[in-house]
């Protein structure tokens, strides 16, 4: 995937809280070298009140206020939504005991620094933190940007879609009904990178959304399995079911996810396509395997990520296999791959019968 660009990472706010001018003062000194906007309050109540309207990619807090310190500060500021995962730098003129930083440990406290303030050290975590800040919100604008896309391609593609069936149900010559069908084909493929792109983006601003009830995973992975067998390769497909295999998930998400691990498998694979589904106790688990060569070691590791294949060729946008994990985790479930030359290749979709 493409760096994101220093220059084109969006602007950044730092909120510091002191109840004395002169430390507000000194902070001010500190980061007048950095491209940030420091947002300064003398007192916690004032920052839970900004803290609740705008986002923040550090806040440094003083220890020691009157009305309300900066612990009950930092409580009040993980209610919040809008600060509940914001970095905190606590500023304090006393070295905390151990159990009191253990204790902070779920709140994602970042760090705290005794004062006098070593400016050096606070400019440098200050800075590492609004760039991390400042690169997730780039990720969350281009992933905004990418749903935008995939939604408007989506009217082109089915008038498309439309107007090559129409012309399939006409009198037309083989070379003309070749090409009909070739550009049918064709969009069918641009209408799955559209639905890949778009359940990617909406991965990347939160988890996919399901709606479960009752199913029968053998059943949807047997209509899903004929489905795929009108593939290019796909009568090399086969079905193995084995015990109970309902559950609470949502059908269409789980169709999704198993036409992405079976159509992979007829792409990259070679000889027979075994799906597998069987009774695991708690979970039910579906396997598809096949032989070929196999994935390289150095690829297991990043190919769910997206646009990352198990090869370097190969077809579509590696959105798939990034698709299934998302899905899988969106069910509290997982998906994992074993690849080698004597047993080929073989991906695994668990799934507990119901969701925690």
């Amino acid at each position: 995937m493409a760096q994101i660009e220093q220059s084109s990472l969006p602007p950044a706010a730092v909120l510091a809280v002191d109840d004395h001018p002169a430390n507000l003062l000194a902070l001010s000194a500190i980061f007048e070298t950095l491209d940030i906007e420091l947002v300064t309050v003398s007192s916690g109540p004032q920052a839970l009140r900004l803290a609740e309207k705008r986002p923040f990619a550090v806040i440094l807090l003083d220890v020691v206020m009157p009305e309300m310190d900066g612990f009950e500060v930092l409580d009040r500021l993980r209610k919040l939504p809008q600060s509940r995962e914001t970095p905190v730098i606590l500023l304090t003129a006393y070295e905390f005991d151990p159990r009191n930083i253990e204790s902070l440990q779920g709140t994602a406290l970042v760090d705290y620094i005794v004062k006098p303030i070593a400016s050096a050290l606070l400019r440098a975590k200050v800075r590492a933190l609004v760039s991390l800040f400042q690169r997730g919100e780039a990720l969350a604008a281009r992933d905004r940007d990418i749903a935008m896309l995939a939604h408007d391609l989506q009217t082109p593609l089915a008038s498309i879609a439309a107007g090559t069936l129409l012309l399939s149900r006409t009198d037309l010559d083989d070379r003309s009904r070749a090409i009909t069908e070739r550009v049918s084909r064709t969009v069918r493929r641009m209408s799955d990178m559209v639905i890949d792109l778009t359940d990617y983006a909406r991965a990347g601003l939160g988890p996919i959304p399901v709606v479960a009830r009752p199913v029968d995973l053998g059943k949807l992975t047997e209509e899903v399995v004929g489905e795929c067998r009108q593939l290019e390769g796909g009568e090399r497909i086969k079905l193995d079911r084995e015990g109970d295999l309902t559950g609470q998930w949502d059908p269409n998400r789980l169709a999704q996810a198993i036409s992405n691990l079976i159509r992979n498998a007829v792409t990259y694979g070679e000889g027979e396509v075994l799906v597998r589904v069987r009774d695991a106790g708690q979970d039910v688990e579906l396997q598809v395997h096949n032989a070929g060569e196999p994935i390289p070691p150095d690829r297991l590791p990043v190919m769910f990520q997206p646009f990352e294949r198990g090869n370097n060729e190969g077809r579509g946008l590696g959105l798939g296999l990034y698709i299934v994990r998302a899905i899988a985790g969106a069910h509290g479930g997982s998906v994992d791959a074993a690849s080698s030359p004597a047993e080929g290749t073989t991906f695994r979709l668990s799934l507990p019968r119901r969701r925690a």
